[in-house]
């Protein structure tokens, strides 16, 4: 076995490859367990794929299903089948995790994604153009491309891991020519990897699959069409079948997806969040923009026409085009097919329609028939599609130096490929790294004694640091990091964390929780922490953040605080119920006049009735209403059971509603005819609520 191993031609490629990419990630070495490299969005995304890795390994060995997690975005937890979880890093450096942590794991995951790359790179290389060492050219370029470690400074863990694509291709090419059953299932097995380490990937490489098929098929002898078929059908299907629970679980998982706009999205045009993460056709010809001598001033230019996104960095290298194009020239049969594929993939990167520089043409691209697809306003990154033409590179480049070492009539290719690996080393030299180290604030480490949800101010939207926090206090957290935020109507409607979670006091005089309930909708809620970072908030809005503070807490104590942080400790719940009341959908915004308040409702309004308790309490629903203008019928119902019809007159009366409610969440809904508000544009009215108040058996019942 070992001789084997030894006369292997994969054996001292892989060697070659690791010695690569230790000498790549050098400066990360000596800080292999304790910092992760990157740049400033590595700071960010960086540590979330860290979060990624910790809760998997929490997750297995609990055991709970990893796709979905309680502890972020408390109490309903999130769903992170859509996100950027790549379980498949998770599971493989469980191990690494388990003895050295998830910092180790990361830095792991990113090593062995370079090695692997370079192997995948170079098996599929090899078999296209039969020469090891052009193949190693080949496999290097896409290994080390800039499209490669800009995933890599940008701390993408989910796209640094580019070795399952060059597996997927390079066995599914070997599927179709040796026509044997079991690289077809292999390939199979690959594909799923994909879709289990990025949806973005597998989205991208259905594409490429498509145009592999429509190519191979198109060129093959008839008699060998149906066995080529039936390889390719293979492939997919053994592919599909693993991929099953994660295609099952896709449609639920983007049904609780809140679809949001980046502060740079203009409404106007609806294109721009795919606009923006398209590719320029500048971008093609750039040189590498992370390149440790030049690499500030192709960003300086670049950023002329990509002012907000970093992942513009999708430089082929001049090295690699030249020996793709001597490839073409040469050796036309083998190359078309790959230069096909590659030409595609470059069109679709570039979006729906052209852009140069700054301007973007009307010129619409195919990538509009893409967005006509169901599902596809998930794929905002049409400049990954790059990827694809990344790793034809691999293939053609080889083909290109073993063409040129033939057409010079050299014995050995040493020195054609000793340049061209030269060439490429200085176009792809990776960048001064830069390394983060982990630190939190000491305070996190008390609360991991303290069972309890944590609510953090500002809430955590586009921080990892709550992330890092939670790695070393393990407990429960309102809101979240995820790459997909989800619908979070608890943080929009519970008393006392609204305050909170917006940074503003509540001045709402309708289903007002009384004073001396405060911090109980917390308690009850099982929420135990609330930490301020007075440093991360705008000072402009430190007066409201503190009132809305004192709202909540009232003359509660902090139990911890210096320069950065404030944190108060929750009491624990009592023996006494918690209900609540919130007007959420179908009512206008509260309106006043001095003290009088009130809401109206269109034709449908609903009421959200919580019972936080683990029993039924009796509750008493107190409504003062009035009907515009004319008497109205109101229809009354109780999660979907109707209770009954009353008339609402357009003089202000009270109504008294007797429910039990069970524990858990209920929606109160009251339906009625409406019609146009001649006072505002474009709104509907029928009933006006101008007290209302929600009380437990227990509280008095004023007239």
């Amino acid at each position: 076995m070992w001789q084997r191993v030894r006369t292997s031609p994969y054996t001292l490629p892989a060697l070659g490859y690791v010695a690569l990419s230790l000498i790549v990630m050098a400066p990360v070495l000596p800080v292999f367990t304790t910092a992760i490299p990157g740049g400033p969005i590595a700071e960010i995304d960086g540590w979330q794929n860290v979060w990624n890795l910790w809760w998997v390994h929490r997750a297995l060995t609990t055991p709970t299903n990893p796709f979905f997690t309680p502890l972020l975005f408390y109490p309903q937890g999130v769903d992170l089948t859509l996100q950027t979880l790549n379980i498949s890093n998770g599971i493989l450096f469980l191990p690494v995790t388990a003895l050295f942590g998830p910092i180790a794991a990361y830095n792991a995951a990113v090593l062995v994604a370079l090695c692997l790359s370079g192997i995948g790179g170079y098996g599929l290389a090899l078999r296209v153009s039969g020469d090891r060492l052009a193949a190693f050219i080949g496999g290097a370029i896409f290994a080390f491309s800039p499209f490669h470690l800009t995933k890599i400074w940008d701390g993408q863990l989910e796209m640094i891991t580019l070795q399952w694509v060059a597996f997927y291709a390079w066995f599914l090419l070997r599927a179709v020519e040796d026509l044997r059953r079991r690289d077809a299932l292999i390939a199979g097995v690959f594909l799923a990897l994909i879709g289990y380490t990025s949806w973005y990937y597998l989205f991208f490489f259905g594409v490429y699959s498509l145009l592999f098929a429509a190519i191979w098929l198109s060129v093959a002898a008839r008699e060998q069409r149906g066995l080529m078929l039936r390889q390719l059908v293979t492939a997919a299907g053994s592919g599909a079948a693993l991929l099953m629970p994660l295609l099952i679980a896709a449609p639920r998982a983007a049904g609780a997806m809140l679809v949001i706009s980046e502060p740079w999205f203009n409404p106007a045009n609806p294109l721009d969040r795919i606009l923006i993460r398209s590719a320029n056709l500048y971008d093609l010809f750039l040189p590498n923009g992370l390149h440790p001598l030049w690499g500030s001033a192709v960003e300086a230019l670049a950023r002329t026409w990509h002012p907000y996104i970093g992942a513009w960095n999708i430089a082929p290298g001049y090295t690699a085009l030249m020996l793709a194009v001597i490839a073409l020239a040469l050796v036309h049969r083998q190359a078309w097919r790959w230069w096909v594929i590659g030409l595609v993939a470059i069109v679709l990167s570039l979006g729906p329609i052209v852009q140069i520089g700054t301007m973007r043409t009307a010129i619409p691209l195919p990538y509009q028939i893409l967005l006509a697809l169901p599902g596809m306003e998930l794929a905002r990154r049409p400049s990954h599609f790059v990827v694809i033409a990344t790793l034809i590179l691999a293939p053609l480049a080889a083909l290109g130096l073993r063409a040129l070492v033939e057409r010079l009539s050299l014995r050995s290719g040493s020195v054609p490929a000793s340049v061209a690996a030269l060439l490429i080393a200085i176009e792809f030299a990776p960048p001064h790294w830069t390394t983060y180290s982990f630190s939190v604030h000491p305070y996190y480490a008390r609360i991991a004694a303290e069972p309890g949800a944590v609510i953090e101010l500002p809430p955590p939207f586009e921080s990892s640091a709550p992330l890092k926090g939670q790695i070393v206090h393990g407990q429960p957290l309102v809101g979240g990091f995820v790459s997909r935020i989800p619908l979070y109507p608890f943080a929009e409607y519970a008393p006392g964390v609204r305050q909170l979670w917006r940074m503003r006091p509540d001045t709402t005089h309708l289903f007002v929780v009384p004073a001396n309930d405060r911090l109980m909708e917390l308690s009850a809620y099982g929420i135990r922490h609330i930490i301020v970072h007075w440093r991360q908030i705008p000072v402009e809005r430190h007066s409201e953040a503190r009132e809305a503070l004192h709202q909540v807490v009232g003359d509660l104590l902090p139990v911890y605080v210096d320069q950065d942080v404030s944190a108060y400790l929750v009491p624990p719940p009592n023996a006494a119920p918690f209900v609540y009341a919130a007007f959420v959908g179908g009512w206008h915004p509260e309106e006043y006049d001095g003290d009088r308040r009130w809401r109206w409702m269109g034709e449908e309004g609903e009421i959200l009735l919580v019972n936080t308790s683990q029993v039924d309490v009796p509750v008493h629903l107190l409504l003062y209403m009035q009907a515009y203008q004319t008497p109205r019928q109101a229809l009354l119902t109780l999660d979907r059971h109707l209770l009954g019809a009353l008339t609402i007159q357009p003089k202000a009366s009270g109504m008294a509603v007797r429910l039990m409610a069970p524990p858990g969440e209920h929606r109160l809904r009251l339906r009625a005819p409406a019609e146009r508000d001649p006072r505002v544009p474009d709104r509907t009215v029928s009933i006006a609520v101008f007290d209302a108040r929600l009380l437990t058996a227990a509280q008095t019942i004023q007239p």
